[in-house]
């Protein structure tokens, strides 16, 4: 085999792939760089795996009514904290040693386990698990049947404490090498509630969502740190203080720009006469345009019912005036996700037939 050939997958890609793998009886590891988004996969995995069930974290034993999901940090675990105690007991004439498990395994029910950082832990920690992954079981315990495994872990060449995984865990894993994505960053922050001022940035500049070099010992650009950056965001600091708040998750360079990219919404049209559907000229510069879509829906998010359908109207029908189909598409996810009654209007079905390739 070439070791130069690596096939990668989106986080789409890499879920729906993983769904089969484990209805197929075997076990996803997903590999992939610091802050690609591979926890968000598996929790994506979690609620359609769960189909209806109340998902429930840490409960080694969920009811009839529950999904279980586990999620272990195994840089952080001894070989204790899973292969449990070794406690000495005389059986007749002679000692025989069993050991008391801890509580971090499930005993019952349906669930998912989690086991991140599997390259990152102790190597003691990870002989355990692979007997885990591998007999479904650490000595005297069983896993249930009714639970499924998942791995992840940096790459070795991340310079996150991971190390190369050994051909015998290979041999026992699906494993799969996780690229970020810009187009599944949109849909996942568009349905996840992700500050639109980050999603209209990542459009108009998929190349920043992430820069992330290892030989670099700084903040850098990863899809975690936007989501950082959106939860911030959401807080409405003051701009004053954008440089600071943005420069400990994405770098200064990265946060220079971002917040530039923020000021053009201060010259951005007239809002209420685009909702309200006069006529008014469009931005003829890309980043202008996102940022006027921003402004449009934050103002959209708060509408009042009454107004809500005339206003998505009256807004598509400005933006779709814009240079490039790109723009109508990214108000029309991110405010079919803060406004689920935009769906009803005839201005988004028309919108929908037109894209029907699209997921929205």
């Amino acid at each position: 085999m070439n070791d130069a050939i690596n096939i990668t997958a989106t986080p789409k890609q890499a879920m729906e792939s993983a769904l089969h793998i484990l209805r197929s009886g075997n076990t996803p590891f997903f590999i992939g760089g610091v802050g690609i988004g591979k926890s968000s996969i598996v929790r994506e995995m979690v609620d359609v795996l769960a189909d209806g069930l109340s998902v429930v974290r840490d409960v080694i034993n969920p009811s009839k009514k529950q999904f279980g999901f586990i999620d272990l940090r195994l840089s952080l675990l001894e070989s204790i904290d899973l292969g449990g105690i070794p406690i000495p007991e005389q059986v007749g004439d002679h000692w025989i040693q069993r050991r008391a498990f801890l509580g971090n395994l499930p005993t019952g029910g349906v669930g998912l386990l989690f086991l991140d950082e599997f390259q990152q832990a102790h190597p003691s920690v990870q002989t355990i698990c692979s007997q885990l992954v591998y007999e479904r079981r650490i000595g005297e315990y069983q896993l249930p049947r009714g639970w499924c495994i998942v791995c992840a872990s940096n790459r070795a060449s991340d310079r996150a404490g991971a190390h190369r995984m050994t051909s015998n865990n290979r041999s026992r894993v699906w494993e799969m090498t996780v690229k970020s994505s810009a187009d599944d960053f949109l849909q996942y922050g568009s349905a996840n509630g992700f500050h639109p001022d980050v999603l209209a940035y990542i459009s108009y500049r998929q190349d920043a969502l992430n820069q992330f070099d290892p030989k670099i010992d700084a903040p850098q650009t990863t899809p975690r740190g936007w989501e950082f950056i959106s939860d911030v965001l959401n807080t409405d600091p003051p701009k004053e203080l954008y440089n600071l708040l943005f420069a400990g998750f994405i770098g200064a360079e990265q946060a220079i720009e971002f917040s530039t990219f923020l000021s053009l919404k201060d010259d951005v049209p007239d809002l209420k006469a685009i909702l309200t559907g006069k006529k008014v000229d469009v931005p003829d510069k890309a980043g202008l345009c996102y940022a006027t879509i921003c402004a449009i829906l934050s103002v959209m998010k708060d509408a009042k019912d009454s107004v809500i359908h005339d206003w998505f109207s009256n807004a598509l029908a400005y933006i779709e005036r814009m240079p490039t189909p790109e723009f109508g598409i990214l108000f029309v996810r991110q405010i079919a996700n803060a406004r689920a009654e935009v769906k009803e209007s005839d201005s988004f079905v028309k919108f929908k037939v037109a894209n029907q390739d699209l997921e929205i």
